[in-house]
């Protein structure tokens, strides 16, 4: 009974989805469609420029604000060369600093044996003792 109730309940559901679904596909849109059609992308492109003018504005805002921290505290901008690239601040990494590009094809083209081999030393550098001492106890 509760099945025959829920099968009836979500059957209207379903075949109203499923018209909605068939009404979407395979009708060619008339005049009046798309016209509106044109106008909505018209109003989408407006509230987009209106949205990167605003952006724009409080990014000056924001730059005078900076200029005003600069010259109060004796600040200076940082600035960067057209051929320079911003190297990051690595004082505070754990890990190693990340490679560029440029630095992984060099480490492809050869580089790259030495450093692994020299990986590879200080790992069996490391394991050596621990298994003397293993050795040891076992009796070997």
């Amino acid at each position: 009974m509760a099945g025959m109730a829920a099968k009836m309940i979500l059957g209207n559901k379903l075949d109203s989805v499923k018209g909605e679904l068939g009404s979407l596909g395979g009708k060619e849109m008339t005049e009046e469609e798309a016209e509106q059609a044109r106008l909505i992308e018209e109003a989408r492109m407006e509230q987009e420029n209106e949205r990167k003018q605003r952006h724009d504005k409080m990014e000056a805002e924001r730059e005078v604000e900076r200029q005003r921290i600069r010259e109060k505290y004796g600040l200076k901008k940082k600035t960067l060369e057209k051929d320079e690239v911003a190297e990051p601040d690595d004082s505070g990494r754990i890990s190693r600093k990340k490679k560029t590009p440029a630095e992984m094809q060099a480490a492809m083209a050869g580089g790259e044996e030495e450093e692994e081999q020299g990986i590879m030393d200080t790992v069996v550098n490391f394991f050596t003792p621990l298994t003397e001492k293993i050795g040891s106890f076992f009796g070997k």
